[in-house]
């Protein structure tokens, strides 16, 4: 991002950061609570801290979730072209890659993503909204077409959601759908790409298999 974080901002952080360092002879929280919750806070929609996961960005984030729920024998499917470290962590944990043309204008559709969900059964499916490198937004109606059309784990990549005033997060389509996850980062809208943090919203027990 070519614009720093606000001055009063970085402040506050050495601050926050100076007074840290006088308790590092002790293990710190394990569950790193507090950021969860703060996480939860800002995502909103009643979501608590152990429907969030963090991790080293959200590449880590993405990767923990193909060990968990794909790897040798599973397959990731995504639709292309869209952002290009998909086929990169489902090589690095042994996952067949399944890419899945985008129409001519890159806007995904209900029925256009069914129809492949239904033909391939993925293990996990990644939606990019919005999506990398395209811009192109995505709406609500084919992240819900997307969940009923198979039985693996769905994930909608916000990472740069922060950008789309016009359509509410995935967070919002969370109680009821367990294999639902909405994956963000702290990198693009907020400047903060150096903190490496990446963070996912999820139903408890799949958090739980994240840990």
């Amino acid at each position: 991002n070519t614009h720093p974080i606000p001055e009063h901002v970085a402040i506050d952080i050495v601050q926050s950061l100076a007074r840290a360092v006088t308790g590092v002879n002790r293990y710190p929280d394990r569950e790193f609570t507090e950021l969860r919750s703060s996480l939860a806070g800002y995502l909103g929609h009643g979501l608590s801290v152990e429907q969030l996961w963090a991790a080293n960005g959200s590449n880590e984030v993405l990767q923990q979730v193909l060990q968990a729920f794909a790897g040798p024998g599973r397959s990731l499917l995504s639709f292309t072209p869209t952002y290009s470290m998909y086929p990169l962590l489902a090589s690095g944990t042994d996952t067949e890659w399944i890419a899945v043309e985008r129409p001519a204008d890159y806007a995904l559709t209900p029925e256009g993503v069914a129809e492949a969900l239904r033909e391939h059964q993925p293990d996990v499916a990644i939606l990019c909204g919005p999506n990398n490198p395209t811009g192109t937004s995505l709406d609500r109606e084919v992240i819900l077409a997307a969940y009923d059309a198979f039985d693996g784990m769905l994930v909608v990549d916000e990472a740069y959601h922060e950008f789309d005033t016009e359509r509410e997060s995935a967070v919002s389509l969370l109680p009821g759908r367990h294999r639902l996850l909405v994956s963000r980062t702290m990198s693009k809208a907020f400047a903060f790409a150096g903190v490496r943090l990446g963070y996912l919203a999820a139903d408890a027990a799949v958090v739980d298999a994240l840990r």
